[in-house]
């Protein structure tokens, strides 16, 4: 069951009474065409970033955690609350067309496609066409993937920074941004993409708004999932720590 916002997703006096309450988080994320919303998404995302907490011993006690809105949720641990704004980082037409290949309009095996962050939104008919065509586009060279995967993050960290100036979002003590990579791309190397990322994020001051941000990547060669968090002082690289196998 999702929870409600303003709901108290778990709480915490211990380490034991905290890895019991992530592991009966419902992690589920269902099929576009089977009801996904952003709250599965959401849960799945901070489900798993307190996870790699817990791993790292990086929370302190008592520890609460919100589902709330604007932002998403409220980390509250010892002295200190965090607010945790969510987004996923995917285009909508890759979606749409996800959501159509699940209902069956789909080659088995297609191409993996170029998308920009800011690209126009297509008509099912016309992504129904894409999808049979199956073309191949063009080729993935150079540090191009790492770069497209760069200006993706970048283009929904920023999306973010500008909406959350807007009057109804409430700041805390420290305010992170989490994201569920969900772009389209070949694996790549995630330490060597994060390098890129990191002087943009600082130069169009994603900082400002945020003091961290935490990415779920799935394109990384490394075996496993990972996040990889960004702040004003580098990049640090999160191993998953999946609680509920």
């Amino acid at each position: 069951m999702l929870s409600s916002k303003n709901e108290i997703m778990l709480s915490a006096n211990n380490e034991s009474e905290l890895l019991k309450a992530i592991r009966e988080i419902d992690v589920q994320v269902p099929l576009r065409s089977e009801g996904r919303t952003k709250e599965h998404t959401e849960r799945y995302a901070i489900a798993h970033l307190l996870s790699a907490l817990l791993k790292e011993n990086s929370i302190t006690y008592p520890v609460t955690l919100v589902h709330r809105d604007k932002p998403d949720f409220l980390l509250s641990m010892s002295r200190t609350n965090i607010g945790i704004e969510h987004t996923e980082a995917v285009p909508q037409n890759e979606a749409h067309k996800s959501f159509l290949r699940e209902k069956g309009r789909c080659p088995d095996v297609y191409f993996t496609p170029h998308h920009k962050p800011d690209e126009s939104i297509k008509k099912a008919n016309q992504l129904i066409k894409e999808i049979n065509a199956n073309e191949a586009g063009a080729g993935w060279v150079g540090d191009s993937v790492k770069r497209k995967w760069a200006d993706a993050i970048n283009h929904f960290a920023l999306e973010k920074k500008n909406k959350i100036a807007k009057d109804g979002f409430v700041r805390y003590d420290e305010n992170w941004l989490l994201i569920y990579d969900g772009w389209p791309l070949p694996a790549m190397d995630i330490e060597k993409a994060a390098g890129i990322l990191l002087p943009t994020l600082l130069n169009d001051g994603a900082f400002e708004a945020f003091n961290r941000i935490f990415v779920l990547s799935n394109s990384s060669k490394m075996s496993g999932k990972h996040f990889v968090e960004f702040s004003s002082a580098g990049v640090t690289l999160h191993e998953v720590n999946n609680l509920w196998n």
